[in-house]
């Protein structure tokens, strides 16, 4: 299944492990939103997810996406650092040897 990087943020923040706990969540978040587009891309999002077959690899991607925004979100940080010309690392230590 292909999920754009919009899909994968609102999987991040809103994901399980559990894919009907997800899935459940999913469409009670898309109630809560007052703008159609974006009720509309998370109920899209839900119907992905509930679709046959999606139970056999789900856990698996859930996992190996979370990894992966993680990841792009440790980037993004440090190229905003870049881009604002401090290098400061906050929590990281820096071994000199």
């Amino acid at each position: 299944m292909k999920m754009s990087i919009g899909e994968k943020k609102i999987l991040f923040v809103f994901g399980c492990p559990n894919r009907e706990a997800t899935v459940e969540r999913l469409y009670q978040v898309a109630h809560l939103i007052p703008d159609p587009a974006g009720k509309k891309v998370v109920e899209t999002l839900a119907d992905k997810l509930d679709s046959e077959g999606v139970e056999k690899w789900y856990r698996c991607f859930f996992y190996n996406m979370k990894l992966e925004m993680e990841a792009y979100y440790r980037h993004k940080a440090i190229l905003n650092r870049i881009v604002g010309g401090s290098m400061e690392v906050d929590n990281d230590e820096i071994d000199e040897d």
